[in-house]
């Protein structure tokens, strides 16, 4: 067996070097943020609580079954290995979507790379993606929340079927493997895990390959591979606790839909002012453009194209026609928007180059464009990601894992938090899911913490606990009782009669 050349290194080595870059840029940090309430405190403690009880289809909050949370539990799952493998750590509960995310961006640059013969092109696609506050934002790569992991899913489906659809004989491996990416999907987000294939109907329509589905027993096998464990799973999980079929129609299918849930309402346009004018994708308002590319690209570039403006669409059109609106529901858009902009930028940069005799200074100018229009985009995703993002995430009822760290470190064994959970959001007084988490995990380490809605008379404080508290509106009430035990910022911690 002959050893690589310099050159057979090079591309591989491309690739690690783009994507631990992007690594770095989503994941590396001076202090591990806390647990964020939205969503990703709700997960975790389901996860921990399944850590703590055991595997099971049936995911609990206060160690009942969760019926306001009714997402199938793989993500629970692999939450929940991980914290039996780390122990629970906020980076540990985050790891699959840190993994997931660097699939997707995996994915992104291979599919570009194939399709238009240019590692540049797969590394722009990529970085693209990388850079947008919709994907390494809130609700995406950096916390544990499900659409990292859904985004995953339904990438790598979509594009193994993209290279089905263009086989008269697919493979079966490959229709099999899209069948399991499309249950991981569903069993990630219910029904947004099939969203994206209107997308693909769409590109089988326009490219008139309709048929094909219908030309091949393995496609029907796919849909059995994909169909059987999810079925599965929602009639063993209704058998264990009945009333769950009809909980998941009302909060992700039917009422999801027809209704704006804990009031997340906006116009139709709201995802088209999100992706492209806000924007939560990087290449914003430029990613308009990459239709334009039509006009000139042939083969499978341009089917490739035509493929990925159809498939961002096929997102985008069902969930603006939602009720309810959040912006992480357009992050399985991102990945094709970041594909279509860059083999349109892949284009230009042919056009360009075959004028290069001709009007070399449009080259170079070309060249200077792009440099400046990449560097302003990094600009920005970096004043997102370490200024705009930290100032989010860093507040007080964020801080109770600092705060119960420090009173753990005195040899503190009983606290009482005074905590009223979230104003105005309608849930239940005293919802607070990061307090919590943060209880459940110190609770292992021996620390006993308990929660009240106010602070209690001295008649009725137990001696030798210590009274706490991160809420905004309880912490000044603490604080006059006593000195702070902490110093954490925007807590109190006081021991009464201390």
């Amino acid at each position: 067996m002959q050893p690589r050349s310099a050159g057979g290194w090079a591309r591989p080595l491309l690739v690690v070097g783009v994507l631990a870059a992007c690594a770095v840029f989503m994941f590396a940090d001076v202090r591990v943020p806390p647990i964020v309430i939205w969503d990703e405190s709700r997960l975790a403690v389901n996860a921990l609580e399944m850590h703590l009880g055991g595997p099971s289809l049936v995911t609990t909050y206060g160690f009942q079954p969760d019926l306001w949370n009714t997402k199938p539990p793989l993500m629970i799952w692999l939450m929940q290995a991980c914290i039996a493998l780390f122990g629970p750590a906020e980076w540990a509960i985050r790891l699959p979507s840190n993994l997931a995310a660097m699939g997707v961006l995996l994915l992104v640059l291979l599919f570009t790379r194939r399709v238009t013969h240019s590692l540049g092109a797969g590394a722009l696609a990529a970085v693209l993606l990388a850079l947008s506050l919709g994907f390494f934002g809130e609700h995406g790569a950096r916390t544990a929340d499900y659409d990292a992991l859904l985004s995953f899913f339904t990438t790598g489906y979509m594009l193994a079927l993209f290279f089905a659809a263009h086989r008269r004989r697919p493979q079966a491996g490959l229709l099999l493997l899209a069948g399991a990416l499309v249950a991981g999907a569903v069993m990630t987000k219910t029904i947004a895990g099939l969203v994206p294939g209107f997308g693909l109907a769409l590109y089988l329509l326009a490219v008139n390959r309709w048929r094909r589905p219908f030309q091949s027993p393995w496609y029907a096998a796919a849909g059995a591979v994909a169909a059987a464990p999810v079925a599965a799973f929602y009639g063993l999980r209704e058998l264990q606790a009945p009333g769950y079929l009809a909980a998941v129609w009302g909060n992700d299918v039917g009422g999801r839909f027809g209704t704006a849930l804990d009031q997340h309402a906006g116009p139709p346009w709201y995802y088209l002012r999100t992706t492209f004018l806000a924007p939560l994708f990087s290449a914003g308002a430029l990613a308009l453009g990459a239709p334009l590319a039509l006009l000139g690209a042939r083969g499978l570039a341009r089917q490739a194209l035509i493929f990925a403006l159809l498939a961002a669409l096929g997102v985008l059109v069902p969930i603006s026609l939602s009720s309810t609106k959040l912006p992480q529901y357009a992050l399985p858009a991102y990945p094709f928007l970041a594909i279509a902009t860059a083999i349109a930028a892949h284009r230009l940069w042919t056009l360009l180059e075959a004028r290069r005799a001709a009007q070399p200074r449009s080259l170079l100018a070309a060249r200077a464009v792009l440099a400046v229009l990449l560097v302003a985009i990094a600009a920005k995703a970096c004043w997102f990601r370490w200024e705009y993002l930290p100032a989010r995430q860093f507040y007080p009822q964020a801080m109770y894992g600092r705060l119960f760290e420090r009173l753990a470190a005195q040899g503190v064994r009983n606290v009482l938090v005074v905590e009223r959970g979230p104003p105005g959001v309608g849930f239940p007084v005293g919802y607070a899911p990061q307090l919590r988490y943060y209880a459940l995990v110190w609770r292992g380490k021996g620390l006993s913490v308990r929660q009240a809605l106010s602070v209690p008379p001295a008649d009725q404080r137990r001696p030798g606990t210590v009274l706490a508290s991160c809420d905004p509106r309880e912490v000044r009430a603490v604080g006059a009782l006593g000195p702070d035990l902490t110093g954490v910022a925007g807590c109190a911690a006081i021991r009464p009669g201390g």
